[in-house]
C-alpha cells in the first residue's frame, strides 16, 4: 500500500457521476487576530473545520485490503495535541482508495509550524508516510 499524495483542504467534492474529484481551499496557514493576552501553557481551540484527504494504491487487487490510518497534530514544540484514526479498506478489484478525514476545531499552544502527520499501520507495522505543514500565525488585534 503506497500513500500517493495527501493534502489538508477546507472542503472536498466527490461528482457522483463522473467520479472526478475537487479539492477546495487547500490550508496551509492559519492567522489568529486576539485583543487580550494569551496564556501560551494550555492548548486553545480554533473554531475550523477542515478536512485531511489522501489517495492510497496498492496493484494487489484480489482481496480487500484493510489498514489504520492515524492522523496526529503536532505543535511547534513537537508535543503531540490531538490524534485520530480510522480503519480503511480498499476494496477488492480497486487499486486506488481515497480517504477523508473531516475534523472540527484546530487545537493550538503558540504561534509557529505544526505538523499533521499521517501514519499507516497494516497489521503490526505502523509508519509515518506524510508530514504535511500548517502554520499559525498570531496578530495583536488593536
Amino acid at each position: 500500500m503506497k500513500n500517493i499524495w495527501s493534502i489538508v483542504c477546507k472542503n472536498s467534492i466527490t461528482d457522483q457521476e463522473t467520479n472526478s474529484f475537487s479539492i477546495l481551499e487547500t490550508l496551509d496557514e492559519i492567522n489568529v487576530s486576539y485583543k487580550d493576552k494569551i496564556d501560551l501553557k494550555i492548548t486553545k481551540m480554533l473554531p475550523v473545520s477542515f478536512q485531511v484527504v489522501s489517495l492510497w494504491f496498492d496493484e494487489n487487487i484480489k482481496k480487500d485490503r484493510k489498514f489504520y490510518l492515524t492522523i496526529e497534530i503536532i505543535d511547534p514544540n513537537n508535543k503531540l495535541l490531538k490524534y485520530f484514526e480510522q480503519e480503511c479498506i480498499m476494496p477488492e478489484g480497486n487499486k486506488r482508495l481515497r480517504v477523508i478525514t473531516k475534523i472540527n476545531g484546530f487545537g493550538f499552544t503558540d504561534k509557529g509550524l505544526y505538523s499533521i502527520n499521517l501514519k499507516y499501520k497494516c497489521e503490526k507495522t505502523s509508519r509515518l508516510v506524510s508530514k504535511l505543514p500548517i502554520d499559525i500565525n498570531l496578530t495583536k488585534a488593536e
